[in-house]
């Protein structure tokens, strides 16, 4: 059956509609209606609101719901119980005002929906503050009001919700409270929405049973937390010279928020709760890119907290639950930031901890499907850096983790051949510090021309066989062309029959094979391009680790031997 559009209301029906939303809107404040009937009439504005926006009456009705709306929501009490009709109501009109396009008609009436707005941050529950959250951000965006004493008093508040993060935390993993059965607990007392049973009459064992969920408050929220930082940077860069001395006041908070971490013995209660702690993580990792940010600008600052930043790095790495590979990849998009200032250097000390990939990349499946190019790239560009600053230690890490890379098959050809840039790039200081420290940065340097004429061998043996397979001889193409795919001339009456030609089955055969090849192509990825790159960087390497070999001061006088029967070993 073909899909019928609903029909367009006429002026008159349009008018019409806007007279009976107006009553119901009128009806909001209204005390002598009951929730439940608002909430219908509410959901039926919400459901045709649409065709409200596109009324020729569009700006004399917002003219009248929204003083009427915010008049509703601000004499209203706050709700913390999701099933309750009041709490509906509420999050649907603010969900309607989120809804109203930021045109001209808006903004007039900017102002006080912010006020509003800005107001409810501190008491209203976590699934309303998140609307007004967006809210403000669209408002700002669209409208870019001018600075105001609420802004300031915003990153006051955001400011005090910072300080009070480890209280909050304590609260929620270290001592969680333990509610009586047939209870609700209060919102402070849940950090996230959560579910409860309780008995009308506990009393009675047929008593009734109830489902109630309680919504936490917006200012104790660990998601309201997560989404505070992005309306910082809004902020920031709307009123950038008003607020500048502020912001940097953020600096120290966001170094004790990112080093805040749960006990391991809070984590092995019976009441820890894993999508509580993802939200924990989550705002911790919202707030470092929040500092990627600012760090270019607040350098100095930041370099003052710079111990703290290392260590709260390092602990997202290794506490990011693996199940959440976003989060990750966020945390390695803010870090690839942060380490592309000279604040890199602060990260030497503890680059053995980089090298381990079960903290760099986490023991997901679907972040080591999926970040390992992002992370590799990241830790690459760090290592190139510092390089002249790293022990041999460290230098020895690097090239066992990216030598690997370089005969993984599973990682992108781009990948391979920055690693093998990479190597080539620690030739030198690897000489250089197995001088300094009497070190074995001969043989370090044998494992890695191993490494490349072993991928010489991978190429040749695997790769370019399968690119081989996509191009068709010469002789092969010339064949082809003389086949015709039509009905075969007639054979003169004195020739002597031959083998009747089947050019009518070698088309489809033809056909065939060509479908085989490109199910192949789709399969590879290795493209005669990537191989070309790869090789002539593999080619160049050999020359650059044969140099670095021979003028390397080998210890104990070994050096002759070991390298001659590798040679030939490879030869």
């Amino acid at each position: 059956m073909a899909f019928v559009p609903p029909p367009v209301p006429t002026v008159v029906d349009q008018t019409t509609l806007m007279k009976k939303y107006l009553q119901f809107v009128a009806a909001l404040t209204d005390v002598n209606t009951p929730d439940e009937t608002k909430l219908k009439m509410m959901q039926e504005v919400s459901e045709n609101f649409e065709n409200v926006t596109t009324s020729a009456q569009y700006s004399t009705f917002l003219e009248h719901i929204i003083p009427r709306f915010l008049t509703f929501l601000q004499d209203g009490e706050v709700q913390f119980l999701q099933e309750k009709p009041a709490q509906q109501l509420r999050k649907l009109v603010l969900e309607i005002i989120h809804r109203i396009p930021t045109n001209e008609h808006l903004r007039p009436h900017t102002k006080n929906v912010l006020s509003v707005m800005f107001r409810f941050l501190e008491t209203e529950n976590e699934e309303n503050v998140l609307i007004c959250l967006r809210i403000i951000i669209e408002l700002h965006k669209q409208f870019r009001p001018p600075i105001t004493q609420e802004i300031h008093h915003f990153l006051d508040f955001v400011r005090q919700i910072y300080k009070e993060l480890a209280k909050v935390v304590n609260r929620y993993f270290e001592n969680p409270p333990v509610v009586p059965e047939n209870t609700i607990p209060t919102p402070e007392m849940v950090g996230m929405i959560s579910t409860v049973v309780v008995k009308v009459n506990p009393e009675r064992d047929d008593s009734e049973t109830r489902t109630h969920t309680i919504i936490p408050k917006g200012s104790l929220s660990l998601k309201v937390l997560a989404e505070l930082p992005i309306i910082v940077v809004l902020m920031y860069q709307l009123y950038k010279l008003n607020i500048h001395n502020m912001v940097s006041e953020f600096v120290p908070l966001i170094m004790s928020t990112i080093v805040t971490q749960v006990s391991s013995n809070a984590r092995q209660h019976k009441l820890y709760n894993k999508e509580l702690y993802a939200d924990f993580i989550a705002a911790q990792i919202k707030t470092l890119s929040f500092l990627a940010y600012i760090i270019r600008i607040y350098q100095d600052t930041v370099a003052k907290h710079s111990q703290q930043m290392v260590k709260g790095m390092l602990q997202l790495l290794t506490n990011c639950p693996p199940e959440t590979a976003h989060l990750r990849k966020e945390l390695l998009i803010a870090a690839k930031h942060i380490l592309s200032t000279d604040l890199r250097s602060q990260f030497i000390p503890c680059m053995d901890k980089l090298f381990d990939e079960s903290i760099l990349i986490g023991s997901g499946y679907t972040a080591r499907e999926t970040l390992r190019p992002l992370a590799y790239s990241t830790l690459a560009d760090l290592v190139h850096h510092v390089r002249q600053h790293l022990p041999l230690n460290d230098l020895s890490l690097a090239v066992q983790l990216f030598a690997k890379n370089i005969d993984d098959e599973s990682i992108p050809s781009s990948i391979q051949t920055m690693s093998c840039k990479l190597l080539l790039n620690l030739v030198d200081c690897i000489r250089s510090k197995s001088e300094q420290e009497n070190g074995n940065g001969r043989d370090i340097l044998m494992r890695m021309l191993e490494v490349f004429v072993l991928k010489f061998h991978t190429i040749a043996r695997y790769q370019l066989s399968a690119i081989f397979k996509k191009c068709k001889p010469q002789s092969e193409l010339c064949a082809a062309d003389t086949i015709i795919p039509s009905v075969p001339a007639a054979t003169p009456a004195n020739a002597t029959p031959a083998t009747p030609a089947t050019p009518l089955t070698q088309v489809p055969l033809l056909v065939f094979d060509k479908q085989g090849e490109k199910d192949k192509e789709d399969k590879q990825t290795f493209q005669v391009t990537d191989c070309r790159s790869l090789v002539k960087t593999l080619v160049c390497g050999v020359k650059t680790i044969t140099w670095g070999i021979t003028s390397c001061k080998a210890p104990g006088g070994k050096y002759k031997c070991t390298f001659h029967m590798i040679y030939w070993r490879f030869i």
